[in-house]
């Protein structure tokens, strides 16, 4: 029983939790990235970085779909047996949208305030 709950559990939060693991991956990049502006290398008109954000925040929404798509049909009913998924389709989805959020200011805004 704790280890359904715990699968369960962690495939509810999976999207939050691959959102913040992308937050800090971003905020920590871009960071570096002002702080070393030799590495901040330009392609297509845009900074590195901006590149490496964007394939992250691609590979992470990526990575929603995948684990939801794997995992809905194995989750214990809990009484309802659309609940789990539902919920973690809602959050994934939540997710998604916050990394879309974090991403589109790469395509207004100059790096690093420059």
């Amino acid at each position: 029983m704790q280890g359904n709950f715990q699968r369960a559990f962690l495939f509810m939060l999976a999207g939050p939790i691959i959102w913040a693991i992308h937050f800090l991956f971003i905020y920590a990049l871009h960071g570096l990235a002002c702080a070393r502006p030799m590495l901040l290398g330009v392609w297509l008109g845009r900074p590195a970085s901006a590149w490496i954000i964007v394939v992250a925040g691609a590979f992470a929404i990526i990575a929603m779909a995948w684990i939801y798509l794997q995992w809905r049909h194995s989750m214990p009913d809990m009484g309802r047996p659309a609940f789990i998924p539902r919920l973690a389709a809602a959050l994934s989805l939540l997710s998604a949208l916050a990394i879309i959020w974090e991403t589109i200011p790469l395509l207004w805004l100059p790096a690093c305030g420059q």
